[in-house]
């Protein structure tokens, strides 16, 4: 049986008047128990084998570590700041959602860990805040271009290469071969180009890759939201759990939750064009800069591309 961890808030703050602790779910192959603690401060807690070594507080969030009397370890997550209530709420609902792929109840806590690092810069910023329009879409083409490589090569290789959550040059890079991707309405023919790294293909084979979006209605045939297209990529991560926490790391790292808000942006895909970055291409590359200039932002029009599609 499965408890939201809000519902679990609640029930233990009206029913016992003071503190107590609940299973999350008895299905979850980690022990996570949401409560409230002595001092009436909301708490998510992880029991473990290990000693988890974590002690140290965030902005609004107080992580503690107890040896039990069974020999176990107490793991505490604390809530400190009540104004930050629910992006704490959605901080533990992640930690146990995303480590429900976990199939080793041994890797459990190391996932946890690590799953820590990638929210602590949200709380840093003191809120996780919704991705705006352009942001969705253009993680959304990001998104079906991974879909695509892991078709080809494979998950693991395929998110090892995406380095658009870590603000790399290009979105997706290996040593020798990277894709910039960007994302357009449909009857645009221009992209922007955010520095004159972006395209500079002097160190590898480098490919544009236009992805055409359209909006839609819920009644749109083939229409997704960016929580769907995520969700099909959790799918395909589903046997190959490293990867899949790899995965759920870097959509931190782009500022994606999974929120309900997500569902109402319906998009549709009109084409996804590939063009050779190569001598001739319409581009700006550091080596063509005078001295002393740096960080060139610029348009480039796509009908001057034709000649590169592929």
């Amino acid at each position: 049986m499965t408890n939201k961890v809000k519902d679990i808030w609640d029930a233990v703050k009206s029913e016992t008047g003071g503190s107590g602790f609940r299973r999350v779910d008895v299905e979850h192959i980690l022990d996570f128990y949401a409560g409230v603690d002595p001092l009436s401060r909301f708490t998510l807690l992880l029991i473990t084998k290990e000693n988890p070594g974590v002690d140290l507080e965030l902005q609004s969030v107080k992580i503690h570590t107890v040896l039990r009397e069974d020999g176990r370890w107490s793991l505490l997550f604390i809530l400190e700041q009540p104004d930050l209530f629910e992006l704490f709420r959605l901080f533990c609902e992640d930690l146990i959602s995303s480590s429900r792929q976990c199939m080793d109840k041994s890797k459990g806590l190391s996932f946890v860990l690590a799953r820590l690092v990638s929210w602590r810069l949200l709380f840093e910023r003191g809120n996780l805040g919704l991705l705006t329009e352009s942001q969705v879409r253009g993680l959304s083409g990001e998104l079906l271009h991974l879909k695509t490589l892991i078709e080809i090569i494979g998950a693991p290789a395929a998110i090892q290469s995406w380095k658009g959550p870590d603000r790399a040059d290009q979105d997706f890079q290996f040593e020798k071969l990277a894709w910039e991707v960007k994302t357009v309405w449909p009857s645009i023919n221009e992209v922007i180009i955010a520095s004159e790294k972006q395209l500079d293909y002097t160190h590898r084979e480098l490919q544009l890759v236009v992805v055409q979006l359209g909006n839609g209605t819920e009644n749109t045939v083939n229409g997704f939201t960016l929580n769907q297209l995520v969700n099909d990529v959790r799918k395909l991560l589903k046997s190959d759990f490293e990867t899949y926490s790899s995965f759920e790391n870097s959509l931190l790292k782009s500022g994606y939750s999974t929120l309900p808000d997500y569902d109402s942006q319906v998009m549709i895909l009109y084409s996804i064009i590939h063009y050779n970055v190569v001598a001739g291409f319409p581009c700006i590359r550091p080596q063509d800069l005078a001295s002393g200039l740096s960080s060139v932002k610029y348009k480039l029009n796509l009908n001057n591309c034709t000649p590169f599609q592929i």
